[in-house]
Protein backbone atom coordinates (compact mmCIF):
# COMPACT_ATOMS: atom_id res chain seq x y z
CA UNK A 1 0.00 0.00 0.00
CA UNK A 2 1.52 3.32 -1.07
CA UNK A 3 2.05 6.26 1.25
CA UNK A 4 -0.76 8.19 -0.45
CA UNK A 5 -3.34 5.46 -0.04
CA UNK A 6 -5.65 5.30 2.93
CA UNK A 7 -5.70 2.13 4.92
CA UNK A 8 -9.13 0.53 5.10
CA UNK A 9 -10.90 1.50 8.31
CA UNK A 10 -11.61 -1.25 10.79
CA UNK A 11 -15.40 -1.18 11.31
CA UNK A 12 -14.91 -2.67 14.78
CA UNK A 13 -12.45 -0.02 15.96
CA UNK A 14 -14.87 2.68 17.07
CA UNK A 15 -17.51 0.47 18.74
CA UNK A 16 -14.70 -1.43 20.45
CA UNK A 17 -13.19 1.82 21.75
CA UNK A 18 -16.56 3.02 23.07
CA UNK A 19 -17.33 -0.25 24.83
CA UNK A 20 -13.90 -0.53 26.44
CA UNK A 21 -14.11 3.06 27.71
CA UNK A 22 -17.67 2.79 29.04
CA UNK A 23 -19.33 1.42 32.15
CA UNK A 24 -20.43 -2.07 31.06
CA UNK A 25 -23.36 -2.09 33.50
CA UNK A 26 -24.71 1.09 31.90
CA UNK A 27 -24.20 -0.27 28.41
CA UNK A 28 -26.08 -3.42 29.37
CA UNK A 29 -28.94 -1.38 30.81
CA UNK A 30 -29.18 0.76 27.68
CA UNK A 31 -29.21 -2.21 25.32
CA UNK A 32 -31.42 -4.60 27.28
CA UNK A 33 -28.61 -7.03 28.04
CA UNK A 34 -27.36 -8.86 31.10
CA UNK A 35 -23.80 -8.18 32.23
CA UNK A 36 -22.33 -10.70 34.64
CA UNK A 37 -19.06 -12.48 35.19
CA UNK A 38 -17.34 -9.76 33.14
CA UNK A 39 -19.23 -10.40 29.94
CA UNK A 40 -22.34 -9.28 28.08
CA UNK A 41 -25.01 -11.89 27.47
CA UNK A 42 -26.68 -11.08 24.15
CA UNK A 43 -29.87 -12.98 23.26
CA UNK A 44 -29.93 -13.65 19.51
CA UNK A 45 -33.02 -15.51 18.29
CA UNK A 46 -33.06 -18.38 20.81
CA UNK A 47 -29.34 -18.54 21.52
CA UNK A 48 -26.91 -16.43 23.51
CA UNK A 49 -23.82 -14.60 22.31
CA UNK A 50 -21.19 -13.67 24.90
CA UNK A 51 -18.85 -10.69 24.65
CA UNK A 52 -16.28 -10.24 27.42
CA UNK A 53 -15.39 -6.83 28.86
CA UNK A 54 -12.97 -5.22 28.39
CA UNK A 55 -11.27 -7.81 26.14
CA UNK A 56 -14.30 -8.11 23.78
CA UNK A 57 -13.73 -11.79 23.19
CA UNK A 58 -16.67 -13.18 21.21
CA UNK A 59 -18.35 -16.52 21.88
CA UNK A 60 -21.32 -17.78 19.88
CA UNK A 61 -22.76 -20.91 18.26
CA UNK A 62 -20.86 -21.66 15.05
CA UNK A 63 -23.67 -20.53 12.74
CA UNK A 64 -23.70 -17.10 14.43
CA UNK A 65 -19.93 -16.81 14.77
CA UNK A 66 -19.31 -14.53 11.80
CA UNK A 67 -17.59 -11.19 11.32
CA UNK A 68 -20.88 -9.47 10.44
CA UNK A 69 -22.72 -10.76 13.51
CA UNK A 70 -19.80 -9.79 15.72
CA UNK A 71 -19.71 -6.31 14.18
CA UNK A 72 -23.45 -5.87 14.63
CA UNK A 73 -23.26 -7.05 18.24
CA UNK A 74 -20.54 -4.54 19.08
CA UNK A 75 -22.39 -1.75 17.26
CA UNK A 76 -25.60 -2.62 19.09
CA UNK A 77 -23.90 -2.50 22.49
CA UNK A 78 -21.92 0.67 21.80
CA UNK A 79 -24.72 2.75 20.27
CA UNK A 80 -27.81 1.70 22.21
CA UNK A 81 -29.58 4.05 24.54
CA UNK A 82 -32.59 2.94 26.53
CA UNK A 83 -35.60 3.28 24.27
CA UNK A 84 -38.65 1.05 24.71
CA UNK A 85 -40.26 -0.67 21.76
CA UNK A 86 -42.73 1.56 19.97
CA UNK A 87 -44.93 -1.48 19.29
CA UNK A 88 -45.52 -0.12 15.80
CA UNK A 89 -44.30 -2.00 12.74
CA UNK A 90 -42.91 0.16 9.95
CA UNK A 91 -41.32 -0.62 6.57
CA UNK A 92 -37.60 -0.17 6.20
CA UNK A 93 -38.01 2.97 4.09
CA UNK A 94 -39.66 4.80 7.01
CA UNK A 95 -36.64 4.41 9.27
CA UNK A 96 -34.10 7.20 9.40
CA UNK A 97 -32.07 7.09 6.14
CA UNK A 98 -33.97 3.94 5.15
CA UNK A 99 -35.20 5.52 1.94
CA UNK A 100 -31.60 5.85 0.74
CA UNK A 101 -31.01 2.09 1.01
CA UNK A 102 -34.54 0.89 0.16
CA UNK A 103 -33.65 -0.54 -3.25
CA UNK A 104 -30.71 -2.48 -1.86
CA UNK A 105 -32.76 -3.69 1.11
CA UNK A 106 -35.50 -4.89 -1.21
CA UNK A 107 -33.03 -6.76 -3.42
CA UNK A 108 -30.89 -8.32 -0.69
CA UNK A 109 -33.60 -9.08 1.87
CA UNK A 110 -37.21 -8.99 0.70
CA UNK A 111 -36.76 -10.28 -2.85
CA UNK A 112 -34.65 -13.17 -1.59
CA UNK A 113 -37.47 -14.18 0.75
CA UNK A 114 -40.18 -13.94 -1.92
CA UNK A 115 -38.03 -15.81 -4.44
CA UNK A 116 -37.28 -18.70 -2.08
CA UNK A 117 -40.49 -18.87 -0.06
CA UNK A 118 -43.24 -17.36 -2.20
CA UNK A 119 -44.25 -20.87 -3.25
CA UNK A 120 -43.05 -22.52 -0.04
CA UNK A 121 -44.81 -20.73 2.80
CA UNK A 122 -44.68 -23.81 4.99
CA UNK A 123 -40.93 -23.98 4.47
CA UNK A 124 -40.63 -20.39 5.71
CA UNK A 125 -42.79 -21.16 8.74
CA UNK A 126 -40.62 -24.12 9.67
CA UNK A 127 -37.38 -22.19 9.14
CA UNK A 128 -38.61 -19.29 11.26
CA UNK A 129 -39.75 -21.62 14.00
CA UNK A 130 -36.33 -23.28 13.98
CA UNK A 131 -34.82 -19.84 14.66
CA UNK A 132 -37.24 -19.13 17.50
CA UNK A 133 -39.90 -17.23 15.54
CA UNK A 134 -43.57 -16.94 16.40
CA UNK A 135 -46.48 -16.75 14.00
CA UNK A 136 -48.77 -13.70 13.74
CA UNK A 137 -51.81 -12.97 11.63
CA UNK A 138 -50.28 -11.12 8.69
CA UNK A 139 -50.39 -11.87 4.94
CA UNK A 140 -50.40 -15.52 3.95
CA UNK A 141 -47.78 -15.94 6.65
CA UNK A 142 -46.42 -13.54 9.23
CA UNK A 143 -43.53 -14.47 11.51
CA UNK A 144 -41.85 -12.38 14.20
CA UNK A 145 -38.17 -13.11 14.75
CA UNK A 146 -36.15 -11.81 17.67
CA UNK A 147 -32.68 -10.64 16.79
CA UNK A 148 -31.01 -8.46 19.41
CA UNK A 149 -33.20 -7.78 22.47
CA UNK A 150 -34.93 -4.67 21.15
CA UNK A 151 -34.76 -5.41 17.42
CA UNK A 152 -37.58 -7.77 16.41
CA UNK A 153 -38.30 -8.33 12.72
CA UNK A 154 -41.69 -9.09 11.17
CA UNK A 155 -41.49 -11.19 8.01
CA UNK A 156 -44.67 -11.23 5.89
CA UNK A 157 -45.14 -13.33 2.76
CA UNK A 158 -47.94 -13.38 0.21
CA UNK A 159 -48.18 -16.32 -2.16
CA UNK A 160 -48.15 -15.70 -5.87
CA UNK A 161 -51.14 -16.42 -8.12
CA UNK A 162 -52.12 -15.99 -11.76
CA UNK A 163 -52.16 -12.21 -11.44
CA UNK A 164 -49.44 -11.40 -8.91
CA UNK A 165 -45.93 -12.60 -8.21
CA UNK A 166 -45.05 -13.75 -4.68
CA UNK A 167 -44.26 -10.83 -2.41
CA UNK A 168 -42.46 -10.40 0.90
CA UNK A 169 -41.97 -7.57 3.35
CA UNK A 170 -39.71 -7.25 6.35
CA UNK A 171 -40.89 -4.70 8.91
CA UNK A 172 -39.10 -3.22 11.91
CA UNK A 173 -40.30 -1.72 15.15
CA UNK A 174 -40.39 2.07 14.75
CA UNK A 175 -37.70 2.36 17.44
CA UNK A 176 -35.18 0.20 15.54
CA UNK A 177 -33.03 3.05 14.23
CA UNK A 178 -32.29 4.04 17.83
CA UNK A 179 -30.14 0.90 18.08
CA UNK A 180 -28.67 0.37 14.61
CA UNK A 181 -28.65 2.70 11.62
CA UNK A 182 -30.31 1.90 8.29
CA UNK A 183 -27.17 0.41 6.74
CA UNK A 184 -26.60 -1.82 9.77
CA UNK A 185 -30.27 -2.88 9.86
CA UNK A 186 -29.95 -3.90 6.22
CA UNK A 187 -26.97 -6.07 7.19
CA UNK A 188 -28.98 -7.56 10.04
CA UNK A 189 -31.86 -8.39 7.71
CA UNK A 190 -29.47 -10.04 5.28
CA UNK A 191 -27.96 -12.17 8.04
CA UNK A 192 -31.41 -13.39 9.13
CA UNK A 193 -32.56 -14.15 5.59
CA UNK A 194 -29.39 -16.06 4.76
CA UNK A 195 -29.97 -18.32 7.75
CA UNK A 196 -33.65 -18.83 6.96
CA UNK A 197 -32.78 -19.95 3.43
CA UNK A 198 -29.93 -22.16 4.64
CA UNK A 199 -32.22 -23.84 7.19
CA UNK A 200 -34.96 -24.40 4.61
CA UNK A 201 -32.46 -25.80 2.10
CA UNK A 202 -30.99 -28.19 4.67
CA UNK A 203 -27.58 -26.52 4.52
CA UNK A 204 -27.56 -25.33 8.12
CA UNK A 205 -27.80 -27.54 11.16
CA UNK A 206 -29.40 -25.63 14.02
CA UNK A 207 -27.95 -26.32 17.48
CA UNK A 208 -30.06 -26.64 20.60
CA UNK A 209 -30.95 -23.57 22.60
CA UNK A 210 -28.19 -22.08 24.68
Amino acid sequence: MGDGEKRPQDPLAEPSRVIKASDPEKLAENSGLVFRESRFEIPMMKWTIYVSHPELNFEAPDFLDTFVVRALALLYISKAYFQPLANKWVPYRELKDGLFYTKTFSETVEERISSRFGDDVEGLREACMALGGREVDQGDLGMVLKTFPRLPLLVIVWRGDEEFHPNARVLFDASADGYLNAFELRMLGGEVVSRLISVADGRLEIPGEG
